[in-house]
């Protein structure tokens, strides 16, 4: 009797663990949907490159978060929108620090709006990562007001599929 309750025991084991497939979990190491990715260069010296002091990045729209806040590096990754072939971007350079309690805000910085039109092509990958998006044909328009920090915009890879080199660069 002992015997069939182990035979038994094994065989639901079995057929329990044989129900998880490695295919049920996406691995890390799985390209999925790139970030655009953007340098930041000197427009007196294009060769060099310049880090925008305390920079936000606010996407403008549904969802007004800010991706990078106060950032000062000479590169940034952000997303762009995989439900439609637009997205817009307020990079604010020289932006204050959030004030404390009681105090009133610093000067707002100098706002610039980037406009991003795309195409996009989805990319089955498999059933545990489903889809993908590359995006193609980047275009970027910038709102032009009396202030532009923005001197110079030059698409780099029209098509955004990976995030091994930089897509677009901005000279200010």
């Amino acid at each position: 009797m002992k015997r069939y309750t182990f035979n038994f025991l094994l065989i639901c084991f079995l057929i329990a663990s044989s129900g998880c497939q490695r295919d049920d979990i996406c691995p890390q190491s799985t390209d999925t949907t790139p970030l655009l990715i953007i340098r930041f260069y000197d427009s007196e010296d294009p060769s060099e490159f310049k880090a925008p002091q305390n920079l936000r990045v606010r996407s403008l729209g549904n969802d007004t978060t800010a991706v990078y806040n106060r950032f000062s590096q000479d590169s940034i990754a952000i997303p762009l929108r995989t439900d439609q072939d637009v997205t817009e971007y307020i990079f604010t350079l020289n932006t204050p620090p959030d004030p404390v309690e009681g105090e009133e805000p610093g000067e707002p910085g100098n706002q610039d709006i980037l406009t991003l039109s795309y195409g996009r092509e989805e990319e089955y990958l498999n059933r545990a990562c489903a889809f993908k998006v590359n995006y193609v044909g980047l275009k970027i328009d910038v709102e032009n007001d009396d202030d532009n920090w923005i001197q110079d915009i030059q698409i780099e890879q029209p098509n955004v599929e990976d995030q091994n080199q930089s897509h677009v660069s901005i000279f200010f």
